[in-house]
């Protein structure tokens, strides 16, 4: 009808305009939003993005002494390996760090991706739970290398008041444990459990054939997102110089690290501009049941150039607030 309207009417008197559209920009998907921020800050921080199959073997769930009843089985597996839904993202990272040992002497790893569980809720029994988590893993002795790197994705993402809280497994969780005790310490925001960072049991990593320790952290990628915040507060950087000194401290073994920080930043004050623990050692040098900390201690003013008297003055006090505990000894 349109065609026979046109050749009667005449084609040739028919303006050519293009069609207006109006053009709206989409919605903003916050998750991808702050998915790429994630992966683009732990791909910088040098970890390698990994893609894993969403199963599971019934090995790894021996293993990893997952409960069957909290399991999601698979009516029509497809082999032995994807028996059921994976409940976490640690066991596949650890086949893949198993697998790439033997071509490279250091693995760093992540993903970001679901994990399935059933209800635990009477009311919604059976039904099937899915939950975004961010995983990392890097081999080897680097517990403090992997706070660091959670410590700076939180900071990317604009979160404060981020701490470190002993973990106290309950006699049920104690039971499906995979975290070496004393190694391992709930991630937090204010009173928010946000995640997990710990050292694995050296029974699973021998189990699955990885040569190294391995440390893993575990985010809730659903917290995390929530919590996120784009502004960032500039802080300009100072015009005057910086001063270094070493300061080492032997303390007792079961002592944290930030029980010494604390003292430092609190006698140092607004002229500590950060505190750098560069060294942890417990040889057979040393007293039994002591460990010693080195500390690189870096001084900075806004306002000024410290002057040699003012930061010797500043580390005495640092010394002499540490040594008021009889266990611990200043090393000079």
């Amino acid at each position: 009808m349109i065609e026979e309207i046109a050749r009667v009417y005449g084609i040739e008197r028919i303006p050519a305009k293009l069609p207006q559209v109006l053009v709206i920009l989409p919605k903003r998907n916050e998750n991808i939003f702050w998915e790429k921020i994630c992966k683009d800050v732990l791909k910088e921080a040098g970890l390698s993005e990994v893609y894993n199959y969403s199963f599971i073997s019934q090995k790894d769930a021996q293993d990893f002494s997952f409960d069957k009843k909290n399991l999601i089985e698979i009516k029509n597996p497809i082999s032995s390996d994807q028996k059921y839904l994976r409940p976490s993202l640690i066991p596949n990272l650890l086949k893949n760090t198993r697998e790439n040992s033997k071509r490279f002497p250091e693995i760093n790893i992540f993903e970001l991706g679901k994990i399935y569980k059933k209800s635990p809720t009477p009311s919604f029994k059976g039904q099937i739970l899915e939950k975004r988590m961010l995983t990392g893993l890097i081999t080897g002795d680097a517990f403090y290398q992997s706070k660091g790197i959670v410590d700076l994705l939180l900071q990317k993402l604009g979160i404060a008041n981020i701490w470190y809280d002993d973990f106290e497994a309950t006699p049920e969780e104690s039971k499906i444990s995979i975290w070496r005790a004393k190694k391992c310490a709930e991630i937090k925001v204010n009173h928010t459990e946000i995640g997990f960072l710990g050292e694995l049991q050296p029974k699973i990593i021998n189990e699955l054939g990885v040569p190294k320790k391995v440390i893993v952290f575990e985010l809730d990628f659903e917290k995390l997102s929530r919590l996120c915040l784009e502004a960032q507060e500039y802080q300009s950087i100072s015009r005057f110089p910086a001063a270094i000194r070493d300061l080492a401290i032997l303390i007792p073994r079961e002592v944290k690290v930030v029980e010494v920080l604390n003292k430092i930043n609190a006698v140092g004050g607004s002229l500590i501009r950060d505190v750098d623990l560069f060294d942890i050692y417990e040889g057979a040098e040393l007293p039994q049941g002591k460990k010693n900390l080195a500390f690189h201690l870096i001084y900075q003013a806004e306002d000024r150039t410290l002057k040699k008297e003012e930061i010797d003055k500043i580390q005495q006090k640092i010394i002499k607030v540490l040594e008021k505990n009889p266990a611990w000894e200043v090393r000079k």
